[in-house]
């Protein structure tokens, strides 16, 4: 039977690993259909790393850890300081963007390499857009989105 843990011990788990980077880090933990942690510090820009790297690095990390303690594989977003939040609406609005210039050019257009989460979110964005035709293409790491219009 899967284990339950509580928004404290969700941030204690966190903490276990934060604390080496910044020990003054403090954790926002909200759970609804998956679980989402922000982490707020002085040192964002250490814990969010190049373009993004060390963030996902932590993310996985902290993933392998709640599944463990969990005893499940469970859906969590770890973020820090809104970078993640920010990213998104920013690949939306480029979704839209694109995806409109492609149904009113009739020319498909290639999106840059994006991992699978951004992907996944380019694809949701443009689930209902009418007249055009999203597809990813390539090999990890290069895989990208392509937009096209729809025949």
């Amino acid at each position: 039977m899967p284990k339950k843990l509580s928004e404290k011990e969700l941030q204690e788990l966190v903490l276990s690993v934060i604390k080496f980077i910044d020990p003054n880090a403090k954790v926002e933990v909200e759970v609804k259909d998956n679980i989402r942690i922000n982490i707020v510090s002085e040192d964002s820009g250490m814990l969010i790393g190049k373009f993004g790297q060390t963030l996902e690095s932590l993310q996985y990390v902290i993933r392998m850890m709640l599944n463990k303690a969990m005893d499940e594989r469970v859906s969590a977003v770890i973020d820090v300081a809104g970078y993640k939040a920010n990213k998104e609406k920013e690949l939306e609005e480029l979704a839209l963007a694109t995806a409109e210039n492609v149904r009113n050019s009739k020319y498909a257009q290639d999106l840059r390499p994006m991992n699978a989460y951004e992907r996944r979110i380019v694809h949701t964005v443009l689930t209902d857009f009418e007249g055009v035709e999203v597809v990813s293409e390539g090999e990890e790491p290069m895989r990208f989105i392509k937009i096209k219009p729809k025949e």
